[in-house]
């Protein structure tokens, strides 16, 4: 004789017993039968505190071991922390310390909510979203563990947490939701980040087509509500369909945006959605069926030199996805005045109207527009010749050739390694470049890495660039992928990802910031699996291995697609500094590190014969750059991993970097990856400073400093603080503008200029010289001036008195001395000297942090 379980009845037992003692504790959510999503961000949530079980020491993260024990004890702790006692009211939404609680950063946070589903909702499928969960979290509904979810250190946002609840939800009672949040990484602050809500919908799966099909057998009317309820999906003035009308589109798959949840409903619910309509009849189809034209409108007679082109493509083609070469391939030939033949690729795109929802947030919505765009920027003064061509399955067709008249201009051109001095960057037109910083992407306290587009607004980033602009900075550095993946499965480019991308590469260009371009699709995301990845055979594509994403024909073919499409639409751009493919360590390297650096270079190689710009390129980080055939170094070890200032470390940095003559450039660094020991700040933290909001002292120190000293050791670019958002927020870019006012009207290769090093009487201030045939540049700086001395700790700087420099200079003669101040960017005072024996004497002022001179020969 069999005997019956009794854990069921148990859990149920203990699921109504806990539900009665939290019913004098906090109100039960109700999800009303005319709601079509319950916002929990305000909700009564309770949390309980753990501490966490660790053998590895703090830091981005734990082990994989670690992890994978904590995965195990989480599916069976539930049932004894829902029987505890002390649970405190909390809100979510955010990170802990915006929050109020800093003490839950690095602990295992328990939270939990009651809520109640009316039993009409039965038959639909019901769900809890949140935009991201920092950094694992494990999700369990009336006792059972439903989902695990986790975002790892420096990896891109695979997408939100989307779990189903409806195999465990109690309609027409109450339900206990229970969520388990390990911050595991002391890099940022723990949480349930972004939108936090109830979902409903009615069970539908999507066809291959990108349509629509109902489970069951009813015939609607319907409607599809978008982007977490702000829209409804429109044909016309139409927004309800019939089950056969919604089975039967053909939406391309980006269009809809599942990671900002799609949802079925009768028409009649569904007219709680917001006011947004997403419109088919504006959605660029990615399919045609029609026989194979292609023609160009009224294209212009003449031009200015490198002034760009879009080339109105007119085309009719059969073809099935519009992002696949193979199956259609349109591009432009040109003859320049030199001879040279250039072949430019045209693309697919998607036009978008900005919506702002709320203060932080958007939607894109789509908008009319010809499908086919093509962008050219003629680097010749004369008559170029062009036509274009389109090829599908069926034959190659063109259009008749063009004669387009260039003429001169005073734009700057694009960036190149100067051939006077290559350690600097100059513009076609010979005037030089110093990248000022800072870098570092815009952030703000919910954001993770490579998010959602929907939080990734375009005018905080126009707002955050604008200001950069306005105060002196003209460098940047920020991942492809920033705005979230690209290339998705079946090859089709995310023009939700594309279009902002390319916003923010023509606002750059707009306000004369350059952008060091880094690209790789894999490093940020293999650690969530290979069959996260299109090129997974989990989504149709060809490997089976992360190694095989290396070597695989079919994808490094599809790689070269991903590339082929970002050169197009972004390669015409001034702004793009560098091609930085291949970001920082690479899964594949374990199995092999010549693989991965093959593949490197193949793909620079690629990029390098489809970029008709030839835009510098850098090969991996380090030295090994060069080796591979780049133009510039990527140094990557500018980081406080101890309390060293940033003078002396870059100083050590150039004992291995400085043989190179080449740019070299820092793109980050700075204090994020500095422990802080136990002082009156708190106990011990790794990666102290890396969210910002600890950033207590008042002046960017690490970044005017290194500011400075990156300009009189010749990098290629300088002031690459990682909390570059930081110090926009703070208004702290005064370091950058007075940079700037300092190296106005100064060419950095025409003449060359040479490093010295000038005597200061005092053994607390350094500097530092760069001279040429007629003027030297110095640099002084009270030692103490150092972001861990003045800043962190607080010391009251000793000022340094009666001191003097002797400037070296080449010519002797008389010179004049230009005392600057390196905050306002002005000229403190000016005095004559002559020079005796190469150098020229000055006293100077009484200094706290430090002075800049301009030593000019008469």
């Amino acid at each position: 004789m069999k005997t019956k379980s009794l854990a069921p009845v148990v859990a149920g037992w203990l699921t109504a017993f806990l539900l009665a003692l939290l019913s004098t504790e906090a109100s039960v959510v109700e999800f009303a039968a005319d709601k079509l999503l319950v916002d929990l961000r305000q909700a009564d949530w309770e949390y309980l505190a753990k501490d966490a079980q660790w053998t590895t020491k703090v830091g981005f993260g734990r082990s994989d071991a670690d992890m994978k024990r904590d995965a195990e004890r989480a599916k069976t702790e539930c049932e004894a922390v829902s029987r505890e006692e002390g649970w405190k009211p909390i809100r979510v939404g955010r990170r802990w310390e915006p929050l109020g609680h800093p003490e839950l950063n690095d602990k295992i946070t328990w939270l939990r909510l009651r809520f109640r589903v009316p039993v009409e909702m039965k038959g639909d499928r019901l769900g809890f979203f949140c935009t991201a969960v920092d950094d694992a979290a494990d999700f369990y509904l009336n006792g059972a563990h439903l989902a695990r979810h986790m975002y790892h250190w420096g990896a891109r946002v695979p997408g939100p947490v989307n779990v189903d609840l409806t195999p465990q939800v109690r309609f027409g009672g109450e339900n206990l939701l229970m969520v388990r949040v390990n911050d595991s990484a002391q890099a940022r602050g723990g949480g349930v980040l972004g939108h936090v809500l109830l979902y409903r919908t009615l069970p539908f799966e999507r066809t291959a087509r990108g349509g629509i099909a109902l489970a069951g057998d009813a015939v609607g009317p319907f409607s599809v509500v978008l982007h977490l309820g702000d829209a409804l999906l429109a044909r016309g003035d139409k927004t309800a369909f019939a089950t056969a009308e919604l089975r039967a589109m053909e939406i391309p798959p980006y269009i809809l945006r599942d990671d900002e949840l799609v949802l079925v409903f009768p028409s009649e619910v569904a007219k709680a959605a917001g006011p947004h309509r997403v419109h088919l009849d504006e959605v660029c189809p990615t399919r045609d069926e029609r026989p194979l034209a292609v023609h160009c409108g009224k294209l212009p007679a003449s031009a200015e030199r490198f002034e760009l082109l879009t080339i109105p493509v007119e085309l009719a083609a059969n073809y099935d996805n519009s992002f696949d070469p193979r199956q259609i391939n349109v591009q432009a030939v040109v003859e320049t005045p030199s001879g040279r033949t250039e072949k430019v690729p045209a693309f697919f795109w998607q036009d978008f109207t900005s919506v702002a929802i709320g203060e932080t947030e958007e939607i894109l919505l789509p908008k009319r527009c010809s499908p086919w765009r093509l962008y050219y920027r003629p680097r010749e003064v004369g008559v170029h010749k062009l036509h274009v061509l389109a090829q599908d399955k069926t034959g190659v067709r063109r259009t008749p050739d063009h004669k387009l008249e260039v003429t001169d201009s005073n734009r700057k051109g694009f960036l190149r390694v100067s051939k006077n001095d290559p350690r600097f960057f100059e513009f076609d037109n010979g005037e030089s470049y110093f990248g000022i910083g800072p870098s570092g992407w815009s952030r703000d306290e919910n954001y993770i890495f490579g998010g959602n587009p929907r939080h990734v607004s375009t005018r905080r980033l126009d707002d955050y660039y604008r200001r950069k602009a306005e105060g002196g900075s003209n460098y940047d550095y920020c991942l492809a992928e920033f705005f979230g993946r690209l290339y998705t499965r079946g090859g089709y480019i995310d023009q939700h990802v594309a279009w902002k991308c390319e916003h923010r590469l023509r606002t750059l260009e707009s306000l004369g910031i350059y952008w060091v371009t880094c690209y790789d699709d894999l490093c940020r995301s293999t650690i969530y699996g290979l069959d996260t990845l299109p090129y997974s055979k989990a989504q149709g594509g060809p490997c089976g291995s992360i190694e095989e994403l290396y070597v695989n024909e079919r994808s490094l073919e599809m790689q070269r697609d991903h590339l082929r499409y970002f050169v197009a639409r972004m390669s015409d751009s001034p702004a793009l500094l560098v091609w930085a493919i291949g970001d920082e360590g690479q899964a594949g390297s374990r199995f092999s590190p010549l693989m991965v650096r093959s593949w490197i270079k193949e793909l620079q190689h690629y990029v390098r014969t489809i970029d008709v710009y030839q835009h510098p390129h850098i090969m991996c980080e380090g030295p090994r750059s060069l080796a591979e055939g780049g133009d510039a170094i990527i140094i990557p070890d500018w980081y406080f991993k101890r309390e060293v200032d940033a003078v002396t470390l870059s100083l050590e940095l150039m004992q291995k970097y400085g043989q190179f003559n080449c740019p070299l450039i820092n793109p980050e660094g700075g204090m994020v990856e500095w422990t802080k020991p136990e002082d009156s700040y708190g106990p011990k933290r790794a990666l102290y400073y890396l969210t910002g909001e600890r950033w207590k002292f008042p002046e960017a120190i690490s970044f005017h400093n290194h500011l400075w000293i990156s300009l009189f050791l010749k990098n290629a670019v300088g002031g690459t603080e990682w909390l570059g958002a930081f110090i926009v927020q703070r208004d702290q870019l005064c370091h950058a503008a007075a940079m700037r006012a300092y190296l106005a009207g100064e060419s950095l290769v025409k003449p060359h200029w040479e490093m010295a090093t000038p005597t200061v009487s005092h053994t607390d201030l350094r500097g530092f010289c760069l001279q040429s045939d007629g003027k030297t540049l110095a640099w002084v700086q009270n030692r103490f001036y150092t972001w861990y001395e003045a800043g962190h700790q607080g010391k009251t700087l000793p000022t340094i008195s009666g001191a003097e420099i002797a400037v070296p200079v080449k010519k002797a003669g008389a010179y004049r001395v230009e005392l600057w101040d390196t905050r306002s960017g002005k000229i403190v005072s000016t005095t004559n000297a002559r020079s005796e024996s190469q150098t020229v004497k000055y006293k100077l002022p009484p200094i706290e942090k430090d002075v800049a001179l301009k030593v000019i020969l008469q």
